[in-house]
């Protein structure tokens, strides 16, 4: 075989290969390349600073932070959210959910909803991957990326331009709101005051 015909070959299996994986591979959504960055931007920043407005109009600012949490002795991955009517939720998986403080009415929401209201990273960063890879369920239109997470409806209002999470609305079965989310470089001090040891 000369040099000439052998390039004829590769070429051609190299061709062969890029026709293949063209008509096997669908190019992603831009719903999918959307929700890829959302979520990257989520796991970047483990401290998000949020302004709640609930649907009776009450507002409420909230701090979630992912980081490790001492417990029983162990250290642990987990998320602590901290609301100014001094509701403290303590989330580490899997058996680990427990909420001290706060007024009534807070005590009275579902834990996930107070969650995904204040944008905790990790909740929401989860399942855009998940949705995001299995290119399903996720819809976009002018900037809003809407995806369902147990049964509750969730809106991202992303950014122009570098597509991060700015703000959240949120249908569920007992709930719904909105807010505005900002992420906030994790410090030292800010681990000590949220109530976590950092690494």
């Amino acid at each position: 075989m000369t040099v000439a015909t052998a390039a004829v070959v590769v070429a051609a299996v190299f061709g062969l290969g890029f026709v293949v994986q063209r008509a096997t591979l669908r190019t992603p959504s831009q719903a999918t390349l959307a929700a890829i960055h959302s979520a990257a931007w989520l796991e970047r920043y483990r401290l998000v600073d949020s302004t709640i407005t609930l649907g009776n109009g009450r507002v409420m600012h909230g701090r979630c932070l992912q980081d490790w949490v001492v417990q029983a002795g162990r250290r642990r991955r987990g998320a602590v959210l901290r609301l100014d009517d001094g509701y403290v939720l303590l989330a580490v998986p899997p058996h680990t959910l427990s909420a001290t403080g706060g007024t009534a009415a807070t005590k009275g929401m579902s834990p996930l909803v107070l969650m995904e209201l204040a944008g905790c990273p990790r909740v929401l960063a989860r399942r855009l991957q998940t949705l995001a890879q299995e290119r399903r369920g996720l819809n976009l239109a002018n900037d809003r990326l809407s995806f369902d997470l147990k049964g509750t409806r969730l809106t991202l209002t992303l950014a122009p331009g570098t597509g991060a999470p700015v703000g959240i609305a949120l249908v569920a079965p007992t709930a719904r709101g909105a807010s505005r989310i900002r992420f906030t470089p994790v410090t030292t001090q800010l681990r000590q005051l949220l109530g976590v040891s950092g690494r």
